[in-house]
Formats: structure tokens, C-alpha cells, sequence
């Protein structure tokens, strides 16, 4: 317990620092952070499934995962601004397209070429919105802090709501999904949606946000529900991934909380969705 109080408390801390250098310094300073995530993120992904994958794919992911950000970041800053993550995403797909000639060629199954793409999309992909987050001209400070903010709130209300009614219910509450996450339950869930909305409204009051909307503070309830329903969905895909390939956590890097894909899971997908609304709001 001390160990995983200590490291959250590092990783709370690292990121905070990066907000304040986003703003006091440079905005693009954050990127740093994301490109942090992609590479270790993409590295853990690739390690598991290195045994199930065509031979060439653990080398390719990792060096995919450490230009991917840096791609885009000299494409948006250095040559089309606007046009960063049209860059980023034609350089996966042609790593995608590579692969799949080389798959054709080896004559494997789809089942193989599957796992073998699935490190030049996941979490590349899905932490580019985040940095498309950064770059917004309005409230892309506010973006930011709604990714890092409902996902952690949410995990911990659905842990505390789902222990707490387990415990009353000795054992038998109902689970979500037993197959992959046996100790998720429904009550947990609900808890999760809750702790999702209470954190996008204290990212409210506290910024105070001016967005196109006839009623902003329902807007941050709504971005709180939707995003903790995807905060489930990023945990129970890469609860899936992990009872494929039979490991519990995919790294020690925070030790207690597992690897940097076990912290992003959730929010990565939360990302792509806030992302969107920032942008059309």
C-alpha cells in the first residue's frame, strides 16, 4: 500500500508539473508527456504480444512508438500547422499497409496480422487526440485537465462505491463483466459514472469555461457520464488484451499500479471523445 500511495503520489506530481509548464512556459512542452505515454504505452503492448505476433513486429512498434509523437509535432510546429495529425495517421497506416504486404507474402492468418497491427494503433492513435487537445486555440487547457481529471475520479469513486457494496452485500454483488474483470461489479460502475460527472463539475466551477453550448455546466455532466462509461471500456479492452496473452499488469514501471498502459487505459479513450466535443464546442 505504501508503494502504490508513493508512486501515485509521484505520477499526480508529474503531471501537475506538466500542466504548469504547458502554462507558464510553452503549451507545447506537454507534449513531452504524451509522447512519454505513447512510447512506454506502445513498448508494453508490443512486449505482450510479441509471442502471438509476426517476427519484425516488437523492433517495428517500438521504434513506431518513439517517432510517432515527434512526427507529428515537426509536421504541426515546423511545416502545415493544421496538418500534424493527418501526418501522424497516414504514417501508421503505412506502417499498417507494410505489414500487411509482409503478412500476404509469409502467408499467415488474419488472426496473427491482427495482433501484429494492433501496436501501430494502440495507443498511438488514441493519445493523438490528446495532443490535438493541447494545440486547441480556446480551452485546450481545460480539455487537457478533463482527460487527466474524469478518468482517476471515476476509477477511484467505481473502486470505493464497488468495495463498499460488496462488502454490505458479502461477496455477492452482481459483476459487470466476469470474464474479463472479476472483481468489477455493476454497483462499482454506477459509482464509476458518478465519480466521472462530480469530476468534469469541479473542472467546471474551477475554470469556469466559456463554451458554445445553451447549458455549459450540463455539457461537463454529460462529458463526465459518457466519459466514465469509456473509462470502463478502456479498462475491459485492456482486461481483454491481458487474459489473451496471460499477464496481470503490463509493467512495474509504477510499482503498485502496474505499467504506464495500466494508468491510460481509460483515459486514453476518454481523450478521443473530449477531443471531439472541444472541438465542435
Amino acid at each position: 500500500m505504501l508503494k502504490r500511495t508513493i508512486s501515485g503520489a509521484v505520477y499526480v506530481a508529474i503531471i501537475v508539473g506538466f500542466f504548469l509548464l504547458r502554462e507558464f512556459v510553452d503549451p507545447r512542452l506537454f507534449n513531452i508527456l504524451t509522447w512519454f505515454f505513447t512510447v512506454v504505452g506502445t513498448f508494453e503492448l508490443a512486449r505482450a504480444l510479441k509471442p502471438y505476433s509476426l517476427k519484425g513486429t516488437y523492433i517495428a512498434s517500438i521504434i513506431f512508438g518513439a517517432i510517432f509523437v515527434p512526427i507529428y509535432c515537426l509536421a504541426e510546429y515546423f511545416i502545415l500547422t493544421g496538418w500534424g495529425y493527418l501526418v501522424a495517421i497516414d504514417f501508421s497506416l503505412v506502417m499498417i499497409i507494410a505489414f500487411a504486404v509482409y503478412a500476404f507474402i509469409v502467408d499467415v492468418d488474419f488472426k496473427t496480422f491482427g495482433v501484429s497491427v494492433l501496436g501501430f494503433i494502440y495507443p498511438a492513435l488514441l493519445m493523438l487526440t490528446t495532443l490535438l487537445a493541447n494545440d486547441l486555440a480556446l480551452n485546450g487547457f481545460i480539455a487537457l485537465l478533463l482527460i487527466f481529471v474524469i478518468a482517476p475520479c471515476s476509477d477511484t469513486m467505481a473502486y470505493l462505491v464497488g468495495m463498499t457494496y460488496n462488502k454490505i452485500r458479502k461477496g455477492q454483488a452482481k459483476r459487470l463483466c466476469p470474464k474479463l474483470s472479476p472483481k468489477k461489479t455493476w454497483a462499482g460502475a454506477i459509482g464509476g459514472m458518478v465519480g466521472g460527472m462530480l469530476g468534469a463539475l469541479i473542472v467546471f466551477f474551477i475554470c469556469q469555461p466559456k463554451v458554445n453550448f445553451f447549458s455549459p455546466i450540463l455539457l461537463f455532466i454529460i462529458v463526465g457520464f459518457i466519459s466514465s462509461i469509456l473509462t470502463v471500456i478502456g479498462d475491459l479492452f485492456e482486461s481483454f488484451i491481458k487474459r489473451k496473452v496471460g499477464i496481470k499488469d503490463f509493467g512495474k514501471i509504477m510499482p503498485g499500479h502496474g505499467g504506464v498502459l495500466d494508468r491510460i487505459d481509460g483515459m486514453s479513450f476518454v481523450s478521443v471523445f473530449i477531443y471531439l466535443v472541444f472541438l465542435f464546442v
